[in-house]
């Protein structure tokens, strides 16, 4: 199936680690929905905390960050110790 529009899907995260894609994609945006300790970091990988770092921010504010990043291999982020959010891909 293909995609029609950017951002046409979300992984919702807290604290731990997690795969958001297994294959090639695009951040949309970083919604950032309870304050966040610690950094956000995004990988171009699709099960690992390796690879090439697409994003990075140290401790974000709560709100939307617009991104518009490919994503080669696929997609993880690597979330703060304490917050929550949204990341919106596809």
């Amino acid at each position: 199936m293909e995609e029609t529009f950017q951002g046409q899907t979300y992984a919702a995260f807290a604290t731990t680690g997690i795969p958001v894609k297994a294959r090639p994609g695009r951040i949309a945006k970083l919604v950032v929905t309870a304050a966040v300790t610690g950094s956000i970091t995004i990988y171009d990988n699709p099960s690992a905390a390796t690879g090439t770092v697409l994003f990075t921010a140290t401790t974000p504010a709560v709100g939307i960050t617009v991104l518009d990043i490919p994503a080669r291999s696929g997609i993880y982020l690597v979330p703060g110790s304490a917050g929550a959010g949204i990341l919106v891909y596809s």
